[in-house]
């Protein structure tokens, strides 16, 4: 993980009093934790009052503005989201790790499947675990 990441979500656990010790304490990421893990990495996803108790919605605008970002070539912008994404679902509950799977992942990766070398470039973006996922979910359909 790189520093500024690992700076950032540090201090978004410290603040919600998920660490004790990060040499042995995990912490985990609820469901009610995303929303504010959103807004300090990506301050300018809306998240409206009505969905933000709802995991499945919140991830949902997520992957609705990443995929904003990839219609407009934010390159830097979507290798942020995909670091928020990838923390997401490392270190997310179960809740929260269906949700990037099966929200994020099925959502963005619709992308990933056209022959622009803006979709490679994309692609080559995404970290290991959220390859590894897209790669599982092509796997399943194609067979």
């Amino acid at each position: 993980m790189n520093d500024f990441i690992a700076e950032r979500w540090h201090a978004i656990c410290i603040v919600f009093g998920k660490i004790k010790s990060m040499e042995t304490d995990s912490a985990i990421i609820s469901g009610v934790d995303v929303k504010e893990i959103l807004k300090a990495n990506v301050p300018d996803l809306e998240i409206e009052r009505s969905i933000e108790c709802n995991v499945l919605k919140v991830i949902d605008g997520f992957a609705g503005y990443t995929i904003d970002l990839i219609k407009k070539g934010n390159l830097s912008a979507i290798k942020n989201c995909f670091s928020t994404a990838e923390q997401m679902l490392t270190d997310g509950s179960s809740e929260v790790k269906n949700a990037i799977e099966n929200v994020y992942v099925f959502s963005i990766t619709i992308f990933f499947d056209m022959a622009h070398a803006v979709s490679r470039q994309i692609k080559e973006l995404l970290p290991a675990h959220l390859m590894e996922e897209y790669h599982k979910q092509i796997g399943c359909s194609q067979k």
